[in-house]
């Protein structure tokens, strides 16, 4: 029988994310921020092999102008990557960064090593909220093998709960639903989740309900302000946020950002998934730095810039070949390039690896090099940290002190 993190894993890799149309930008300050991250640690002319390009960074900017999401954009087009509101941080004034790893059921409890000496925070996914929404699962025996894993190494351990449904093999609205629309299922959820915290042996907890629409709004927020008010004030309580490029976005995607921040701690933003094997015939960044950059811009404009965490992927996709469209680990993605007797090529418009196979074969993924880049981006905007989902797909998570 397939685990559920086998079919967690599926989910990432199959489920096209909601995506809003691009903002109106601007460009003095889309200018600012790819000068900061094109000029610390991307080259626009840099590549990791010698192998002709498949496609060049003007290629991926009009690749993704067509979807209408704002992503990559050519060296005459780096003034309009950013909105408005995300402009870089006095370096001087940048505290160091938070650093989450996230964790699948199943995965083995020692990969957390390779990255502990960078993590604060292994997020552990996680309880499911049950279908009729007024109940959440028992975190599972290998759940807690990652809370006593993430201890033994002086981490926190952060309980993940989300909408997935194992029936379906996706993440549902309905579930959500009924959960947030009921006073009573709130109140039982919470009353579950907070005992996680105080008798439960977790440290923080992380809301990751997904597939929200607008209607979901109200609820979520009364849902946020519950479970804070059953913690108390010093209990970190997180929330994960699918990305929207627009102010309008977020909302259509059932945020109220600004209720949502004065609840939370953090608002992690998930910026991947812009592209994956949803589109078949499409291949394309897993999460562009112009169209993380967006994302970004949209959702500083609704909260402080240092409760905003950077969700960044540590996997890949590819497309075409022989086989369907699927999700890599770095490592994979790798090893396919390598023994098709291809190269890599870094794309610095994305911030991330991609290849063409002589098979037809496209790869994109995001690497530790791609981790770097965002890294320094989330210095240079002051955001509270980064976050790399995750630990069993990515490269080690190595991020320097600051």
């Amino acid at each position: 029988m397939t685990s559920r993190s086998a079919r967690l894993r599926r989910d990432r890799a199959q489920r096209p994310r909601r995506r809003a149309t691009a903002a109106t930008t601007t460009a003095a300050a889309g200018a600012a921020l790819l000068a900061l991250v094109l000029g610390g640690c991307t080259s626009a002319t840099d590549a990791s092999s010698s192998a002709p390009a498949t496609a060049s960074s003007s290629d991926a900017a009009t690749h993704d102008a067509g979807t209408g999401t704002g992503t990559g954009v050519d060296a005459d087009a780096d003034t309009d990557a950013a909105g408005t509101d995300a402009e870089p941080a006095d370096a001087a004034t940048v505290p160091s960064l938070d650093v989450t790893g996230f964790v699948l059921e199943g995965a083995d409890p020692d990969l957390v090593d390779a990255s502990a000496a960078s993590l604060d925070v292994v997020g552990v996914d996680g309880v499911l909220v049950a279908a009729d929404g007024a109940s959440v699962s028992s975190p599972s025996l290998d759940a807690e093998a990652h809370r006593d894993a993430a201890h033994a190494r002086g981490l926190q351990a952060q309980l993940l709960v989300s909408n997935y449904d194992e029936r379906i093999g996706d993440f549902s609205e309905p579930v959500a639903s009924a959960l947030l629309s009921s006073p009573a299922n709130r109140s039982a959820v919470v009353a579950d989740l907070a005992s996680r915290v105080s008798t439960g042996g977790w440290d923080s907890l992380m809301v990751d309900l997904e597939g929200l629409t607008a209607d979901d709004s109200a609820g979520l927020t009364a849902f946020a302000g519950e479970l804070r008010a059953a913690v108390g004030p010093d209990v970190r309580l997180d929330v994960a946020l699918q990305a929207a490029t627009t102010v309008e976005g977020y909302g259509e995607l059932g945020y109220d950002v600004p209720a949502l921040a004065a609840s939370l701690d953090h608002l992690t933003l998930m910026a991947y998934d812009q592209h994956g094997p949803w589109e078949p015939d499409d291949p394309g960044p897993v999460g562009s730095l112009g169209w993380t950059i967006d994302s970004l811009a949209a959702l500083t404009s609704l909260a402080p810039t240092d409760q905003v965490v950077l969700g960044v992927a540590g996997y890949g996709y590819r497309w075409g070949g022989d086989e369907p469209a699927g999700q890599v680990s770095d490592e994979e993605a790798r090893d396919r390039v390598e023994d098709a007797g291809g190269s890599a090529r870094w794309d610095s418009t994305a911030a991330e690896q991609t290849a063409t196979l002589a098979d037809g074969a496209v790869l994109w993924w995001q690497d530790a090099r791609s981790l770097d880049t965002r890294v320094e981006l989330a210095r240079g905007l002051g955001l509270a940290g980064v976050a790399v989902w995750s630990l069993d797909l990515s490269d080690p998570v190595e991020v320097d002190a600051g």
